[in-house]
């Protein structure tokens, strides 16, 4: 089993176990859309990254961990922050030197969404909202998404997953739309930007 299908398996199994505040989400029982849309997100990536968040599952796993609920959980600090309240305490703690990389890696991919969004309007029509000053318990904004999925990495992962977006950026490409691209391909659509053509009824 190469390392994406190997993390793809282990973020699906601790996903079955998150138990959300009313239960099961319709999302946890989609395992075409997570495969989908993790798959074309960890294509993206280069392989020193990806091992590394292996590692980060394994150990998550051996010491009991669910990084998935973490994730989720970390989420509600902005779109429900009464519930956040009562379990943060349960969290483990982000040192300053990940808080400082997170923040990095999200003023890069907020200018990645923003030119997604400009280039591919109506496909982004059904995205996270950009700003996390408009996030309810329905519809994460997508700094709120990131942040919280970033946070379950280790400092190692993330000082990796940086060096690869800087790369990225400095070769004047966009993870985003290089990761949408995968999804529209992955869901039948030749490119991309069919998508957004057929979005637009041509």
């Amino acid at each position: 089993m190469n390392t994406i299908a190997k993390i793809i398996a282990m973020e699906w199994d601790q996903f079955q176990r998150v138990q959300g505040q009313n239960g099961r989400a319709s999302c946890q029982e989609n395992p075409k859309g997570f495969v989908v849309n993790r798959l074309a997100q960890f294509l993206t990536w280069d392989e020193k990254t990806l091992e590394e968040y292996c590692r980060d599952l394994e150990n998550a796993e051996a010491t009991g961990r669910n990084l998935m609920t973490e994730k989720y959980a970390r989420m509600m600090r902005d779109t429900s922050p009464q519930d956040y309240g009562k379990i943060c305490e349960f969290l483990p703690d982000i040192e300053s030197v990940r808080v400082m990389l997170v923040e990095k890696i999200i003023s890069i991919q907020t200018i990645w969404q923003r030119e997604f969004m400009e280039k591919y309007p109506l496909v982004a029509n059904g995205s996270r909202p950009l700003s996390s000053s408009k996030n309810d318990p329905d519809n994460t904004g997508f700094k709120t998404y990131l942040r919280s999925e970033l946070y379950t990495m280790s400092e190692k992962t993330l000082r990796n997953y940086l060096s690869h977006i800087e790369d990225l950026q400095a070769q004047g490409r966009n993870m985003t739309i290089e990761n949408l691209e995968y999804v529209a391909k992955l869901y039948g659509f030749k490119s991309l930007q069919e998508m957004e053509n057929i979005s637009a009824g041509h």
